[in-house]
């Protein structure tokens, strides 16, 4: 008889053999592995990934602003022009209209879209998230925050194809669900009241610029009038001056008896011949009475009309005020503006699109990728327990 020889030393041999022997009990082991992860797949179903596309708006309807913002591009290039004539002007104090074309619209869509507040309210409204669950509302109002911020937002990349690698013509949501139908409608929300927001946004917008470029311009106006006020008050100050000097120096000529202006050069005869005597300054009565009064009455019979053309710059301030007064350029903006599909009722304003409808899903796990690693890890799972089986046997 034999006798056994104990030893902790494993006999890879005989291992072989004995999972060799045993490979069918291996195999039935794989397998009912491969068929509890195919039905927990269909029992319980995977996330998928969902990708949507943003679109921005088409040629077609960019072009509905055209009118619109060939006037904000004059506008603002002959308001630039202006402000760079006058040197006390501070630049950054300037207001401008803004164009509105497809990429603006685009970029103010995204901008609303990244904030999450909208998604956050469709994941509440579409119950993404069963607040049922969470006995604490912040703690659900947590939950509705960190899923919403899971969701992706991937840029344009490659656009003309010049690099190797992917290429993403258009901005693209990315998110992993579980019901792609409440999904769509979660998307259809978004997109909706993204829309209705930029909508507000540009209305509100504008309607301010405006009326303060109207309250600028009232200003101006206020301020011309008040310098058309002054340049008046100061010529009503230098000419009753004037008229007070004027009639001073008639009394002082008709005192003198010089009735008509004196030589201001005197001739004077000396044995070596004939000298001048130039006065270089010569008092104002010396011009006579006569001329003095006629320069009196001249002035005193002045009318409105005669006396602005005396007056310093106001011939300016009054073509400056009255271009102000003509300019409609504010109002024509404001009809073009309300013709654009912004306040139009008759037109569906977006400023770009969620295509909601064209979603593309892919599993998040391939389905035979699945069953083949539930097959490779039941091969493993039966090796070991047919080691296990053999090992404990040895010892009895």
């Amino acid at each position: 008889m034999k006798k056994k020889i104990e030893s902790d030393e494993i006999d890879l041999i005989e291992v072989i053999i004995n999972i060799w022997n045993n490979k069918l009990k291996i195999a039935v082991i794989s397998v009912i592995f491969m068929v509890l992860s195919t039905a927990a797949n269909f029992v319980f179903k995977q996330p998928l990934k969902a990708k949507t596309a943003i679109l921005p708006i088409t040629i077609f309807e960019e072009n509905s602003f055209i009118p619109y913002n060939i006037s904000i591009r004059n506008f603002n290039k002959n308001k630039n022009k202006n402000e760079n004539e006058n040197e006390n002007e501070n630049e950054n104090n300037i207001l401008y209209l803004k164009q509105i074309n497809g990429q603006y619209l685009l970029n103010l869509f995204i901008e609303e879209l990244k904030t999450k507040k909208n998604i956050i309210e469709a994941i509440k409204k579409y119950e993404l998230i069963d607040q049922k669950k969470f006995n604490d509302e912040n703690d659900y109002l947590a939950a509705v925050e960190k899923k919403a911020l899971k969701i992706g937002l991937l840029r344009p990349i490659n656009i003309d194809g010049s690099k190797k690698g992917e290429t993403r013509l258009n901005w693209i949501i990315e998110y992993e669900i579980n019901d792609p139908k409440k999904w769509e409608e979660v998307l259809n929300f978004v997109n909706n009241k993204i829309n209705n927001d930029v909508q507000n946004y540009l209305k509100l917008n504008f309607n301010v610029t405006l009326n303060n470029l109207k309250m600028l311009n009232q200003y101006e106006l206020e301020d011309l009038n008040k310098k058309i006020e002054f340049a008046k008050i100061n010529y009503e100050i230098k000419t009753t001056n004037y008229l007070a000097f004027l009639n001073e120096q008639a009394s002082i000529a008709r005192e003198l008896n010089i009735k008509n202006n004196t030589l201001e050069v005197e001739n004077f005869s000396t044995s070596s011949g004939l000298i001048s005597n130039i006065q270089t300054e010569t008092p104002y009565y010396m011009r006579g009475y006569s001329m003095i009064e006629k320069e009196i009455e001249l002035i005193e019979a002045r009318t409105d009309k005669n006396k602005n053309a005396f007056t310093e710059n106001l011939s300016d301030l009054e073509v400056k005020k009255r271009k102000l007064l003509e300019d409609r350029t504010l109002e024509r903006i404001e009809r073009l503006f309300n013709s654009t599909p912004i306040i139009k009722s008759n037109y569906d304003f977006k400023a770009a699109e969620i295509i909601y409808k064209d979603t593309k899903y892919e599993v998040s796990y391939s389905s035979i990728k699945i069953v083949l690693l539930a097959g490779i890890f039941g091969i493993i799972f039966g090796i070991l327990y047919i080691v296990l089986v053999n090992a404990i046997q040895q010892r009895k």
